[in-house]
């Protein structure tokens, strides 16, 4: 997968299909390989660009603190390093805080917004538990016990009954580690869009799991309330892991109703 040059960051992007451009932003913590279970049926009818964020996976910038907006502008220069002057935008969890950030901050660049298990303000219990999760780690629980810290939360009941927890890493592969991680949810804790998403004008699409306990559902209930025409669609059963079988196709149903043009 090729890296590309965006201001003092070199970006490791992937893309694959034809069609019109479709940007898919990843959250805490993930890398642009867990979106693989979903690109057979996105790049059917669009051209799919996912990449890391700075923090993880193998995206290179300076070793130091970064915000959302430093984020959002990463995500706007990847689009216009590879000539590509307007896109959908997919963001989930704190990508959807990226994809809200890239949409306030370069309207030209966002066709239109998909935002799942996302907010526009933090929840302070889910604040707590991740800064638990980072100080774990830098006082030396493996990488593995606090996937399952993070799998606890982000998954169902059903889905520990059945042993079906998806198996997401929380700090990916590369050379970011665990700061990356723990710069990442600094960016976090700075964020909130709640006084300034009136001024959002983008058709917008919020998914959110029914049983998400990470991002409650009345965060979404708040997000979808404050973009003027946002839809909200739930995933009945889900939680912060949404299943591709339940968020692609309303997806793909909302983008070809708001062609680029």
């Amino acid at each position: 997968m090729p890296k590309i040059k965006v201001g003092q960051a070199l970006i490791h992007y992937h893309h694959t299909g034809e069609g019109e451009p479709l940007l898919l932003i990843q959250g805490l913590g993930g890398d642009l390989h867990n979106w693989k279970n979903a690109l057979g049926p996105l790049q059917e009818s669009h051209r799919v660009i996912a990449f890391d964020n700075r923090g993880v996976g193998l995206t290179e910038a300076p070793a130091a603190g970064f915000t959302m907006e430093t984020m959002a502008d990463d995500a706007a220069g990847l689009l216009e390093a590879l000539d590509i002057p307007r896109a959908h935008v997919v963001g989930w969890s704190m990508g959807g805080n990226v994809a809200q950030e890239l949409a306030l901050r370069h309207p030209e660049r966002v066709a239109t917004l998909v935002l799942m298990s996302t907010y526009a303000r933090a929840p302070a219990r889910s604040r707590f538990a991740l800064d638990a999760m980072i100080r774990s780690l830098r006082e030396g629980a493996s990488p593995g016990t606090a996937m399952m810290m993070m799998r606890a939360w982000c998954s169902t009941e059903a889905a520990f009954a059945f042993e079906t927890v998806p198996r997401v890493p929380m700090v990916s592969k590369g050379p970011n580690g665990v700061e990356g991680f723990a710069y990442q949810k600094k960016a976090l804790d700075g964020f909130d869009s709640r006084k300034r998403l009136k001024g959002l004008r983008v058709p917008t699409l919020v998914i959110h799991g029914s049983d998400d306990i990470m991002v409650p559902p009345d965060f979404a209930r708040e997000l979808a309330d404050s973009i003027a025409g946002a839809r909200l669609h739930w995933i009945k059963d889900a939680g912060h892991f949404l299943p591709p079988k339940g968020w692609v196709e309303p997806v793909l149903e909302f983008l070809a109703k708001h062609p680029l043009g």
